[in-house]
């Protein structure tokens, strides 16, 4: 298949402009984040604090270019929104809006709102459900009051096999996924526990030229044995890659790798994979791979699937 006749349509968010007061995104450091568990703290954002980093402005604008090129490339339809002004003040710095994947779930006509279980990143909901009400005539769907739900917990599928529906327990509640699939109602829901502050932090679904699932990617080491367990029993390859493809390990921060986004035969990530093997094992499957290199983005603790929204 070739990478540009899938045309899948992605929305993005442009960068923060740099005014006279607010010097360009996380200009005075990355903020740390955690929700409801110690596990779901963002660890590359706490490396960042500890560490001091700031990001260069031109390198970041730079990336976030190559990224909108490299999208292009593999064959993705893009909606960019610009970034919400009211957000782009200097009392209000500490969120990761430009990741618009955590705002909510497009399901055909309309928007699921997150409810985001860290208090600093509420606003960057009711800004994205604006932009994408106006800008894409989404019905908001709005989660039950004990339910939380972050977009980048949830990876949704529709395949030659069927629907499949992956949720990340992390930042995530039973309840926000539970309602959902009383929305799309999935042939196959999956919940994931794990160790990543969000599910596309250590899986990634891998989709074939004939937009069957063939294989998902995981970082092993931060699944419980459960869903593991629950993963192999799809009946299609589990690559298990290590933790520096994903947020890293220790004082090391990793790569990000696993954080992709896919189409049919397509994969685009931000770095190639380290894990021994891997790259061997997506050629043979056929996929086509697109890297486009984000560091600025990986101290906040994203990459290429969480700057992108899919339209489905």
């Amino acid at each position: 298949m070739n990478a540009h006749r899938h045309n899948r349509e992605i929305i993005l968010l442009g960068l923060a402009p740099v005014t006279a007061k607010v010097h360009g995104m996380w200009h005075k450091g990355y903020p740390v984040h955690q929700g409801e568990t110690e596990a779901s703290i963002n660890f590359a954002t706490l490396y960042a604090s500890e560490h001091g980093i700031i990001p260069d402005q031109d390198l970041l604008r730079k990336e976030w270019l190559n990224l909108v090129d490299t999208l292009l490339a593999a064959g993705f339809h893009l909606h960019i929104v610009p970034f919400p002004e009211a957000l782009n003040r200097p009392d209000s710095l500490y969120h990761d809006a430009v990741f618009i994947r955590d705002g909510g779930l497009i399901f055909r006509g309309i928007w699921i709102k997150s409810r985001f279980s860290v208090k600093d990143r509420i606003y960057e909901g009711e800004f994205h459900t604006k932009l994408i009400e106006a800008k894409l005539n989404k019905t908001v769907v709005t989660l039950p009051t004990e339910a939380f739900l972050e977009g980048g917990d949830i990876s949704y599928l529709e395949t030659c096999q069927g629907s499949y529906y992956f949720g990340g327990l992390s930042r995530s509640n039973k309840v926000g996924h539970d309602f959902v699939r009383g929305i799309i109602r999935p042939d196959q829901y999956i919940l994931i526990e794990s160790e990543g502050y969000h599910l596309d932090t250590v899986f990634t679904p891998v989709v074939n030229a004939d937009n069957c699932l063939v294989a998902v990617i995981v970082t092993a080491d931060k699944l419980s044995q459960d869903s593991m367990k629950a993963l192999h029993n799809l009946g299609v390859r589990v690559i298990e890659v290590s933790a520096m493809d994903s947020s890293g390990v220790a004082d090391q921060l990793g790569d990000y790798a696993v954080n992709a986004l896919i189409a049919p035969g397509i994969m685009v990530n931000s770095s190639y994979f380290s894990t021994p093997g891997v790259e061997e094992l997506l050629s043979e499957l056929n996929i086509q791979r697109f890297v486009t290199p984000l560091t600025s983005f990986l101290y906040a603790g994203g990459s290429v699937h969480c700057l992108t929204n899919d339209i489905y």
